[in-house]
């Protein structure tokens, strides 16, 4: 069984959760708190499989929240929901160290299709399974160029186009060329999907070589935003 803990200002919430996990035979509701504190002291003590916490705490104390739950308790998965979060901040919280982000609004299913998925070291949102769309193994008729592979990276690190043309020394119109043929060739929808494929690549990345963070997964001051 993988227990789960929830952070949430609402009691009822907590309840909800637990009557849910209570009907599976996979997780199991372990303890409740309602404040980011007392969340931090749960994963302290009993290193759960999954942490949900509430993004109505704040985009700021949240990051830090995760963070600070990754340092406690490396094999413990944050997901995030929420009654409504942006496409930036998703990105910004998966680059704190979360693995899924889901709406309060979703169906029971798909919640727990987002713990499952985060078990399986998946990264989740809504309408995107990083791990089951790879950026490099997706069909297409014809492979990313070593530019193509760099503009996808930079954009995984929250680059804008002006930034990644300063970086790769070309011009800005060149840089939303690439990303045009990039979309095309993969299949990925925008930025924010890209970006996401960046993220998973780096998490393999880090699972790969002793645990190591990688630069994609430290704090983000910037996000995939259009430029």
């Amino acid at each position: 069984m993988i227990s789960v803990c929830s952070c949430d200002p609402q009691p009822i919430i907590h309840q909800g959760l637990a009557t849910v996990l209570g009907g599976t035979s996979k997780f199991e509701f372990a303890d409740s708190s309602l404040i980011l504190e007392g969340a931090i002291s749960q994963v302290d003590a009993l290193h759960p499989g999954i942490v949900l916490i509430d993004r109505s705490f704040g985009m700021h104390a949240l990051a830090e929240c995760i963070m600070t739950v990754r340092r406690c308790s490396p094999t413990s998965e944050v997901i995030v929901w929420a009654a409504d979060i942006s496409d930036v901040e998703s990105f910004r919280l998966f680059q704190s160290g979360a693995r899924g982000v889901v709406r309060k609004t979703a169906e029971v299913s798909s919640i727990l299709d987002c713990f499952r998925a985060v078990t399986r070291k998946q990264l989740w949102t809504e309408n995107v399974v990083a791990e089951e769309h790879s950026l490099l193994g997706r069909p297409r008729s014809r492979p990313l160029t070593p530019r193509e592979q760099q503009v996808a990276e930079l954009v995984s690190k929250g680059m804008k186009n002006r930034e990644m043309a300063e970086s790769l020394n070309i011009a800005t119109g060149t840089v939303k060329i690439h990303l045009m043929h990039i979309f095309e060739k993969t299949g990925i929808r925008d930025r924010f999907e890209l970006a996401l494929h960046g993220l998973r690549l780096a998490c393999e990345s880090e699972r790969g070589s002793a645990g190591a963070p990688s630069d994609a997964l430290k704090p983000a001051l910037r996000a995939p935003v259009k430029s």
